[in-house]
């Protein structure tokens, strides 16, 4: 069964979430009454724009995909998909939020003003049963109005870091919540976490769950001592206290959660 048909048959019950890895840092959380999707690269934009060739196939298509909200952390190519945009774009349900480096793409596709949502640091965004906070994150000069997101639905709390370094002490102040699942890039290149910074942050998040993203895409992301290396974050999360569960998800799996 392909992955669209898997989440369309799903039945999520009140006050649990399913949470579907798609690679990278994209995620697809299914709740009782919607679909919500985070950062999600389906295309091979960032070939075509970078010359980084894709090594995960997608595991989905994203005319599969029938999204009430489409969330991008920041408008990089792997984070707010240029090639998937136009698609996701021509479901006239789908609410865009990004940080404000997005919304020159979402008026370059033409989506109109009342189909998107800009957040900057610490605002928020909010629908009955869902609030989207804007955390703070550090890409440097890569992408310097870069967030994460805190995204809050049947009373779990899913912290997506986005892409950022290790700045534990202002991304704590900025959450301002207690988290249940944490999603945090591994790569340690073009400024975002290791996967030994990516542990010491959730030593201080106190996530439940820890989940690793952005790894594996591209040759590119990979560096010395284990860098981008799944098996040594999983390394590193054995000295986390017993209290969070590190997970390493393969593309298109799934995880179910209730409090």
């Amino acid at each position: 069964m392909i992955l669209a048909e898997k989440i369309d048959r799903l039945k999520v019950a009140k006050g649990e979430i399913a949470l579907f890895y798609l690679a990278q840092a994209g995620f697809i959380i299914k709740t009782p009454g919607r679909i919500i999707v985070i950062d999600a690269y389906l295309s091979d934009a960032v070939e075509r724009l970078f010359n980084f060739k894709r090594m995960i196939p997608a595991v989905i298509r994203p005319d599969e995909i029938d999204a009430d909200l489409w969330l991008s952390t920041h408008s990089h190519a792997d984070h707010l998909d240029p090639d998937s945009l136009p698609v996701i774009a021509s479901n006239p349900k789908t609410l865009f939020i990004g940080s404000p480096d997005c919304e020159e793409y979402y008026r370059q596709h033409q989506i109109p003003d009342n189909r998107y949502r800009i957040l900057k640091l610490d605002q928020e965004w909010q629908a009955p049963g869902i609030r989207i906070k804007a955390v703070y994150a550090n890409h440097g000069e890569l992408a310097p109005d870069a967030i994460g997101m805190l995204i809050e639905t049947e009373g779990i709390r899913i912290y997506h870091a986005g892409d950022t370094g290790f700045d534990p002490d202002k991304i704590k102040a900025s959450l301002q919540s207690d988290i249940d699942i944490m999603i945090a890039p591994i790569n340690g290149q073009y400024g975002n976490l290791t996967a030994s910074e990516a542990c010491g942050l959730a030593r201080v998040i106190k996530p439940n769950i820890l989940i690793a993203s952005h790894f594996w895409m591209f040759l590119e992301h990979v560096g010395e001592g284990g860098s981008g290396d799944p098996a040594t974050f999983l390394k590193e999360s054995k000295s986390l206290p017993d209290t969070i569960q590190a997970l390493v998800m393969a593309p298109g799996e799934r995880l179910i959660y209730s409090k």
